[in-house]
């Protein structure tokens, strides 16, 4: 059709209208349904609001990195001993027992009780396995103003054929100590102590 002008002036019919605005809300509804079920799809992961030992470790190794720290590092086991010196640390390996120790997760939920005791500027925080299952049965960690100073931990991992026991050792700045004992089924158990001074790099 078209006006006094000459301009065209096509007009849709109802109908037409109708069916466009009922296409416009099924889209609507198509949409608003895919993203409740993609919620839907989504699991709801608990943490157990512990300590994270690996998010702590995670800045310790920043720290490190920036600091180019360097690791006066002493090997003993079943009395043999072997001291080295190592420039460039894999810090992800040479702490990877302190990482393997970390109980903020969501498998020990409620597995460990948690007392602190305050003394002037000196806090520690103690967890205690109720667990069993849990393989770190203690951890305590030392605060001094506000500063994680030390961390200690005592870890025990057994099953019918194979039992390890662990002392680990964590200072802020100064290096670590493990300590512990692993045995196998049909052979002797195997004593190791791991000693790491921290070197910080000097130009």
């Amino acid at each position: 059709k078209y006006g006094r002008h000459g301009k065209s002036q096509y007009l849709l019919p109802k109908s037409t209208k109708l069916g466009s605005q009922l296409m416009k809300k099924l889209f609507s509804l198509m949409i608003a349904s895919f993203l409740l079920m993609s919620c839907a799809d989504v699991p709801i992961v608990q943490h157990s609001s512990y300590f994270s030992i690996s998010s702590f470790l995670n800045e310790e190794i920043k720290q490190h990195q920036k600091l180019k720290t360097r690791l006066e590092k002493e090997v003993i086991r079943d009395e043999v001993k072997e001291s080295k010196r190592i420039e460039s640390p894999s810090w992800d390996q040479e702490l990877k027992p302190f990482f393997e120790s970390d109980i903020d997760k969501p498998a020990w939920h409620l597995a460990y009780e948690c007392d602190t005791v305050q003394t002037d500027s000196l806090l520690q925080i103690v967890y205690v396995a109720k667990d069993e299952k849990a393989p770190v049965r203690r951890m305590q960690i030392d605060y001094l103003h506000q500063q994680i100073q030390k961390i200690e931990i005592q870890f025990e991992k057994l099953n019918p054929w194979f039992s390890l026991k662990r002392k680990l050792i964590y200072q802020h700045l100064l290096g670590y100590h493990i300590e512990g004992e692993q045995h196998m089924v049909l052979s002797d158990p195997s004593r190791f102590a791991i000693n790491v001074k921290f070197i910080e790099f000097i130009p």
